[in-house]
Protein backbone atom coordinates (compact mmCIF):
# COMPACT_ATOMS: atom_id res chain seq x y z
CA UNK A 1 0.00 0.00 0.00
CA UNK A 2 1.32 3.21 -0.97
CA UNK A 3 1.72 6.14 1.43
CA UNK A 4 0.48 9.14 0.86
CA UNK A 5 2.56 12.00 2.94
CA UNK A 6 0.75 15.29 3.39
CA UNK A 7 2.74 19.17 3.25
CA UNK A 8 2.23 21.86 5.35
CA UNK A 9 1.36 25.28 3.38
CA UNK A 10 4.89 26.57 3.96
CA UNK A 11 6.43 23.76 2.22
CA UNK A 12 4.22 24.36 -0.56
CA UNK A 13 5.16 28.29 -0.71
CA UNK A 14 7.61 28.22 -4.00
CA UNK A 15 7.84 31.91 -4.89
CA UNK A 16 6.40 35.57 -4.09
CA UNK A 17 3.28 36.72 -5.34
CA UNK A 18 3.20 39.16 -7.80
CA UNK A 19 1.18 41.63 -5.79
CA UNK A 20 4.59 41.31 -2.66
CA UNK A 21 7.01 42.01 -5.23
CA UNK A 22 4.90 45.29 -6.19
CA UNK A 23 4.94 46.40 -3.17
CA UNK A 24 8.67 45.63 -2.54
CA UNK A 25 9.48 47.27 -5.78
CA UNK A 26 7.36 50.51 -4.82
CA UNK A 27 9.00 50.20 -1.86
CA UNK A 28 12.55 50.52 -3.16
CA UNK A 29 11.29 53.41 -5.58
CA UNK A 30 10.64 55.39 -2.25
CA UNK A 31 14.14 54.56 -0.72
CA UNK A 32 15.85 55.19 -3.77
CA UNK A 33 13.69 58.55 -4.66
CA UNK A 34 14.39 59.76 -0.58
CA UNK A 35 18.14 58.96 -1.71
CA UNK A 36 18.12 61.19 -4.78
CA UNK A 37 16.53 63.95 -3.10
CA UNK A 38 19.25 63.70 -0.71
CA UNK A 39 22.06 63.64 -2.96
CA UNK A 40 20.63 66.95 -5.31
CA UNK A 41 20.12 68.45 -2.04
CA UNK A 42 23.31 68.15 -1.03
CA UNK A 43 25.07 68.77 -4.54
CA UNK A 44 23.14 72.01 -4.28
CA UNK A 45 24.74 73.41 -1.23
CA UNK A 46 27.61 72.21 -2.23
CA UNK A 47 27.15 74.39 -5.37
CA UNK A 48 25.83 77.07 -3.17
CA UNK A 49 28.90 76.99 -0.80
CA UNK A 50 31.30 76.97 -3.66
CA UNK A 51 29.60 80.26 -5.14
CA UNK A 52 30.38 81.69 -1.89
CA UNK A 53 34.01 80.68 -1.73
CA UNK A 54 34.18 81.96 -5.38
CA UNK A 55 32.78 85.36 -3.84
CA UNK A 56 35.31 85.50 -0.88
CA UNK A 57 37.92 84.60 -3.01
CA UNK A 58 37.61 86.89 -5.54
CA UNK A 59 37.05 89.69 -3.25
CA UNK A 60 40.24 89.16 -1.05
CA UNK A 61 42.14 88.87 -4.09
CA UNK A 62 40.95 92.15 -5.85
CA UNK A 63 41.09 93.89 -2.31
CA UNK A 64 44.69 92.97 -1.52
CA UNK A 65 45.98 93.92 -5.21
CA UNK A 66 44.57 97.19 -5.40
CA UNK A 67 45.22 97.67 -1.17
CA UNK A 68 49.40 97.05 -2.29
CA UNK A 69 49.20 99.59 -4.79
CA UNK A 70 47.43 102.15 -2.74
CA UNK A 71 50.15 101.61 0.28
CA UNK A 72 52.88 102.02 -2.42
CA UNK A 73 51.80 105.49 -4.04
CA UNK A 74 53.68 108.28 -3.49
CA UNK A 75 56.63 105.88 -2.69
CA UNK A 76 59.88 107.80 -3.84
CA UNK A 77 62.54 106.06 -3.02
CA UNK A 78 62.48 107.86 0.35
CA UNK A 79 62.38 111.27 -0.91
CA UNK A 80 60.36 114.09 -0.84
CA UNK A 81 58.19 114.39 -3.97
CA UNK A 82 58.73 117.79 -4.77
CA UNK A 83 62.50 116.77 -4.68
CA UNK A 84 62.17 114.13 -7.31
CA UNK A 85 63.09 116.05 -10.89
CA UNK A 86 61.46 114.64 -14.22
CA UNK A 87 57.94 114.57 -12.99
CA UNK A 88 55.56 116.36 -14.60
CA UNK A 89 52.67 118.90 -13.48
CA UNK A 90 51.52 118.31 -17.06
CA UNK A 91 47.50 118.15 -15.88
CA UNK A 92 46.34 118.59 -19.57
CA UNK A 93 48.39 115.78 -20.80
CA UNK A 94 46.92 113.01 -23.23
CA UNK A 95 45.93 110.00 -21.21
CA UNK A 96 48.19 107.16 -21.52
CA UNK A 97 51.20 109.64 -22.97
CA UNK A 98 54.43 109.21 -21.55
CA UNK A 99 53.97 112.73 -20.40
CA UNK A 100 50.91 111.65 -18.69
CA UNK A 101 52.67 108.67 -16.66
CA UNK A 102 55.29 110.97 -15.21
CA UNK A 103 52.41 113.75 -13.88
CA UNK A 104 52.63 112.65 -10.70
CA UNK A 105 54.47 116.09 -9.10
CA UNK A 106 53.70 118.55 -6.39
CA UNK A 107 52.17 119.26 -3.23
CA UNK A 108 52.07 116.94 -0.43
CA UNK A 109 51.24 114.37 -2.97
CA UNK A 110 49.53 115.34 -6.09
CA UNK A 111 49.53 113.12 -8.89
CA UNK A 112 50.47 109.71 -6.86
CA UNK A 113 46.81 108.81 -6.79
CA UNK A 114 44.18 110.32 -9.70
CA UNK A 115 40.75 108.84 -9.92
CA UNK A 116 37.71 109.64 -11.96
CA UNK A 117 33.99 108.15 -11.45
CA UNK A 118 32.13 105.92 -13.64
CA UNK A 119 30.74 107.45 -17.02
CA UNK A 120 29.00 106.10 -20.07
CA UNK A 121 32.79 106.55 -22.17
CA UNK A 122 36.10 105.48 -20.43
CA UNK A 123 36.97 108.58 -18.03
CA UNK A 124 40.49 108.71 -19.73
CA UNK A 125 40.70 108.68 -23.26
CA UNK A 126 41.42 106.37 -25.54
CA UNK A 127 43.25 104.49 -23.03
CA UNK A 128 40.52 101.78 -23.10
CA UNK A 129 38.71 100.63 -25.76
CA UNK A 130 34.46 101.86 -24.98
CA UNK A 131 33.53 97.88 -25.62
CA UNK A 132 36.56 97.05 -22.65
CA UNK A 133 35.08 98.78 -20.12
CA UNK A 134 32.28 98.47 -17.67
CA UNK A 135 30.22 101.81 -17.91
CA UNK A 136 29.51 103.95 -14.26
CA UNK A 137 32.47 102.00 -12.37
CA UNK A 138 35.30 104.07 -11.43
CA UNK A 139 38.69 104.28 -12.45
CA UNK A 140 41.95 104.64 -10.20
CA UNK A 141 45.44 105.98 -10.84
CA UNK A 142 48.36 105.32 -9.00
CA UNK A 143 52.16 106.13 -8.91
CA UNK A 144 54.83 105.49 -7.42
CA UNK A 145 58.44 103.30 -7.44
CA UNK A 146 58.42 100.23 -7.26
CA UNK A 147 59.82 98.12 -3.81
CA UNK A 148 62.57 96.22 -5.01
CA UNK A 149 65.43 98.31 -6.81
CA UNK A 150 67.58 97.59 -9.59
CA UNK A 151 71.09 95.73 -9.08
CA UNK A 152 73.14 98.97 -9.99
CA UNK A 153 76.28 99.35 -9.06
CA UNK A 154 77.36 102.23 -6.94
CA UNK A 155 79.12 105.26 -9.77
CA UNK A 156 77.85 103.06 -12.50
CA UNK A 157 76.42 105.01 -15.39
CA UNK A 158 74.67 102.10 -17.26
CA UNK A 159 71.65 99.75 -16.12
CA UNK A 160 70.81 96.73 -17.26
CA UNK A 161 67.25 96.57 -16.85
CA UNK A 162 67.27 92.35 -16.91
CA UNK A 163 67.75 93.60 -13.30
CA UNK A 164 64.47 95.02 -12.82
CA UNK A 165 61.74 92.89 -12.51
CA UNK A 166 59.63 93.67 -14.44
CA UNK A 167 61.09 96.42 -16.73
CA UNK A 168 59.46 99.29 -17.12
CA UNK A 169 60.05 102.88 -19.16
CA UNK A 170 61.06 105.06 -16.57
CA UNK A 171 63.46 104.72 -14.01
CA UNK A 172 64.03 106.62 -10.79
CA UNK A 173 67.13 107.03 -8.82
CA UNK A 174 67.18 108.35 -5.50
CA UNK A 175 69.44 109.34 -2.29
CA UNK A 176 67.36 108.72 0.96
CA UNK A 177 66.44 111.71 1.95
CA UNK A 178 68.03 113.85 -0.14
CA UNK A 179 66.79 114.10 -4.16
CA UNK A 180 65.48 111.60 -6.50
CA UNK A 181 65.77 111.75 -10.78
CA UNK A 182 63.50 110.35 -13.12
CA UNK A 183 65.09 108.90 -16.39
CA UNK A 184 64.10 106.67 -19.22
CA UNK A 185 65.28 103.45 -20.15
CA UNK A 186 68.15 103.53 -22.54
CA UNK A 187 69.91 106.54 -21.01
CA UNK A 188 72.71 107.04 -18.54
CA UNK A 189 71.46 106.27 -14.55
CA UNK A 190 71.75 110.12 -13.30
CA UNK A 191 74.71 110.97 -10.48
CA UNK A 192 72.70 112.74 -7.63
CA UNK A 193 74.28 114.92 -5.17
CA UNK A 194 74.21 113.97 -1.73
CA UNK A 195 76.24 111.31 0.78
CA UNK A 196 73.73 108.49 1.05
CA UNK A 197 73.85 105.44 -0.85
CA UNK A 198 72.00 105.70 -5.00
CA UNK A 199 69.24 103.44 -5.00
CA UNK A 200 67.60 102.84 -8.92
CA UNK A 201 63.42 101.39 -8.76
CA UNK A 202 61.47 100.90 -11.80
CA UNK A 203 59.03 103.52 -11.90
CA UNK A 204 55.39 102.34 -12.04
CA UNK A 205 51.84 103.35 -13.03
CA UNK A 206 48.90 101.50 -11.74
CA UNK A 207 45.28 102.40 -13.56
CA UNK A 208 42.73 99.72 -11.81
CA UNK A 209 39.30 99.70 -14.17
CA UNK A 210 36.28 97.06 -14.55
CA UNK A 211 36.05 94.86 -17.98
CA UNK A 212 32.42 93.19 -19.26
CA UNK A 213 34.67 90.51 -19.66
CA UNK A 214 37.32 88.27 -18.74
CA UNK A 215 38.55 87.31 -22.31
CA UNK A 216 38.40 89.45 -25.21
CA UNK A 217 40.60 87.76 -27.05
CA UNK A 218 42.85 90.54 -27.76
CA UNK A 219 39.99 92.47 -29.33
CA UNK A 220 36.70 93.84 -27.91
CA UNK A 221 34.60 92.23 -25.11
CA UNK A 222 31.25 90.59 -26.83
CA UNK A 223 27.99 89.35 -26.07
CA UNK A 224 29.99 86.02 -27.24
CA UNK A 225 32.89 86.27 -24.60
CA UNK A 226 33.49 84.00 -22.12
CA UNK A 227 31.43 81.24 -23.67
CA UNK A 228 28.50 83.44 -23.91
CA UNK A 229 28.64 84.43 -20.64
CA UNK A 230 30.95 87.59 -20.04
CA UNK A 231 32.69 87.55 -16.55
CA UNK A 232 33.51 91.47 -15.54
CA UNK A 233 36.75 91.47 -14.72
CA UNK A 234 38.84 93.90 -12.43
CA UNK A 235 41.67 95.14 -15.03
CA UNK A 236 45.03 96.88 -13.94
CA UNK A 237 47.13 98.43 -17.00
CA UNK A 238 50.49 99.11 -15.97
CA UNK A 239 54.13 99.83 -17.84
CA UNK A 240 55.81 96.57 -18.47
CA UNK A 241 58.71 95.80 -20.90
CA UNK A 242 58.46 100.01 -21.94
CA UNK A 243 54.50 99.23 -23.15
CA UNK A 244 51.49 100.86 -21.16
CA UNK A 245 49.17 97.32 -21.45
CA UNK A 246 46.22 96.18 -19.69
CA UNK A 247 45.97 92.51 -17.54
CA UNK A 248 43.50 91.07 -16.36
CA UNK A 249 43.33 90.67 -12.13
CA UNK A 250 40.22 88.68 -11.28
CA UNK A 251 36.78 87.89 -12.40
CA UNK A 252 33.39 88.43 -11.53
CA UNK A 253 33.68 91.91 -9.95
CA UNK A 254 30.59 93.56 -11.01
CA UNK A 255 31.31 97.14 -9.91
CA UNK A 256 34.00 99.37 -8.47
CA UNK A 257 33.24 102.42 -6.80
CA UNK A 258 36.07 104.60 -5.15
CA UNK A 259 36.04 107.74 -2.19
CA UNK A 260 38.74 109.59 -1.71
CA UNK A 261 39.70 110.94 2.26
CA UNK A 262 41.37 114.12 2.44
CA UNK A 263 42.13 116.29 4.74
CA UNK A 264 42.12 120.44 5.66
CA UNK A 265 45.73 122.54 7.12
CA UNK A 266 44.54 124.53 9.73
CA UNK A 267 48.05 126.47 9.43
CA UNK A 268 49.08 125.15 12.95
CA UNK A 269 52.71 124.45 13.39
CA UNK A 270 53.82 120.42 13.45
CA UNK A 271 49.97 119.68 12.12
CA UNK A 272 49.49 116.51 11.56
CA UNK A 273 47.63 115.18 8.92
CA UNK A 274 44.05 113.69 9.90
CA UNK A 275 41.39 113.23 7.08
CA UNK A 276 38.70 115.28 7.47
CA UNK A 277 35.89 113.87 4.79
CA UNK A 278 35.47 111.84 1.67
CA UNK A 279 34.68 112.79 -1.33
CA UNK A 280 33.75 111.18 -4.85
CA UNK A 281 36.33 111.83 -7.43
CA UNK A 282 33.40 114.17 -9.24
CA UNK A 283 33.42 116.01 -6.02
CA UNK A 284 36.87 116.61 -5.69
CA UNK A 285 38.65 119.86 -6.45
CA UNK A 286 42.24 120.40 -8.47
CA UNK A 287 43.78 120.99 -4.91
CA UNK A 288 42.12 118.33 -3.20
CA UNK A 289 43.90 115.59 -5.44
CA UNK A 290 46.92 116.70 -3.34
CA UNK A 291 45.64 116.02 0.16
CA UNK A 292 44.01 112.92 -0.11
CA UNK A 293 45.45 110.51 2.49
CA UNK A 294 43.60 107.52 2.01
CA UNK A 295 41.50 105.85 -0.58
CA UNK A 296 37.92 103.75 0.31
CA UNK A 297 37.15 101.41 -2.61
CA UNK A 298 33.69 99.43 -2.38
CA UNK A 299 33.11 96.33 -4.94
CA UNK A 300 30.23 93.97 -6.19
CA UNK A 301 31.66 90.74 -6.71
CA UNK A 302 29.00 88.28 -8.54
CA UNK A 303 28.84 84.75 -9.00
CA UNK A 304 29.85 82.72 -12.18
CA UNK A 305 26.57 80.53 -12.21
CA UNK A 306 23.22 81.16 -11.86
CA UNK A 307 21.76 80.10 -8.53
CA UNK A 308 17.78 79.08 -8.23
CA UNK A 309 17.51 78.39 -5.33
CA UNK A 310 16.38 81.41 -3.81
CA UNK A 311 15.77 85.18 -5.22
CA UNK A 312 19.22 87.50 -5.26
CA UNK A 313 17.69 90.33 -5.63
CA UNK A 314 18.61 93.45 -3.22
CA UNK A 315 20.00 96.85 -2.96
CA UNK A 316 24.02 97.42 -3.10
CA UNK A 317 24.96 101.00 -2.32
CA UNK A 318 28.61 101.55 -3.30
CA UNK A 319 28.91 105.22 -2.02
CA UNK A 320 26.54 108.09 -0.75
CA UNK A 321 25.53 108.57 -4.23
CA UNK A 322 26.00 105.54 -6.14
CA UNK A 323 23.66 102.39 -5.52
CA UNK A 324 21.66 99.54 -7.70
CA UNK A 325 18.83 97.54 -7.08
CA UNK A 326 17.72 94.19 -8.35
CA UNK A 327 14.07 92.82 -7.65
CA UNK A 328 13.21 89.24 -6.80
CA UNK A 329 12.00 89.78 -10.66
CA UNK A 330 14.87 90.49 -12.05
CA UNK A 331 14.81 94.41 -12.73
CA UNK A 332 17.50 96.83 -12.76
CA UNK A 333 17.23 99.92 -11.24
CA UNK A 334 20.21 102.72 -10.93
CA UNK A 335 20.26 105.10 -8.45
CA UNK A 336 23.31 107.80 -9.85
CA UNK A 337 23.56 111.28 -8.00
CA UNK A 338 26.65 113.63 -9.04
CA UNK A 339 27.71 111.59 -11.89
CA UNK A 340 28.86 108.98 -9.73
CA UNK A 341 27.97 106.20 -11.75
CA UNK A 342 26.09 107.13 -14.80
CA UNK A 343 25.75 104.42 -17.35
CA UNK A 344 26.14 101.22 -15.56
CA UNK A 345 23.83 98.49 -16.55
CA UNK A 346 23.72 94.66 -16.27
CA UNK A 347 25.26 94.54 -19.72
CA UNK A 348 22.83 92.48 -21.36
CA UNK A 349 22.43 89.93 -18.47
CA UNK A 350 19.16 88.22 -18.37
CA UNK A 351 17.30 87.91 -14.69
CA UNK A 352 20.01 89.24 -12.47
CA UNK A 353 18.57 88.24 -9.75
CA UNK A 354 19.23 84.50 -10.22
CA UNK A 355 23.17 85.58 -9.43
CA UNK A 356 25.09 85.49 -5.58
CA UNK A 357 26.61 88.86 -4.89
CA UNK A 358 28.49 90.23 -2.10
CA UNK A 359 29.63 93.30 -1.19
CA UNK A 360 33.03 94.26 0.03
CA UNK A 361 34.16 98.18 1.54
CA UNK A 362 37.67 98.97 2.47
CA UNK A 363 39.63 101.49 3.61
CA UNK A 364 43.33 102.20 2.48
CA UNK A 365 45.74 104.77 4.24
CA UNK A 366 48.26 106.28 1.50
CA UNK A 367 50.93 105.80 4.31
CA UNK A 368 53.86 106.68 1.67
CA UNK A 369 52.22 110.17 1.52
CA UNK A 370 51.25 110.73 4.84
CA UNK A 371 54.89 110.18 5.60
CA UNK A 372 56.06 112.75 3.27
CA UNK A 373 57.29 109.77 0.32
Amino acid sequence: MKRIESMSPRSRQLGVSLIELMVAALLGLIIVAGLIQVLIANRRAYQVQQGSNYLQQNLRFANDTISWSVRMAGFWGGVAPNEVTGLTTSSGATPCSDAWLLSAQGGLGSGAVQGADGAAAFPYGSCVAAANYVKGSDVLVLRYADADPCAVDTGATALNTSTCLPASTYYLAANVGQTGQIFKAGASVPTLPGSTHRYVYPYRVDMYYLQPCSDNGGGNCTATSDGGTPQPTLMRMSIVNGKFQAFPIVSGIEQLQFEYGIYVSNGAQNEVPSIKQYKTAAQMTAADWQNVLAVRMTMVARGRERDLSIPQGGTFALTGTCSYTISTAGAFTLSSTSADCDGFTMNGLTRPDQFVRTVLQQTVQLRNISRGG
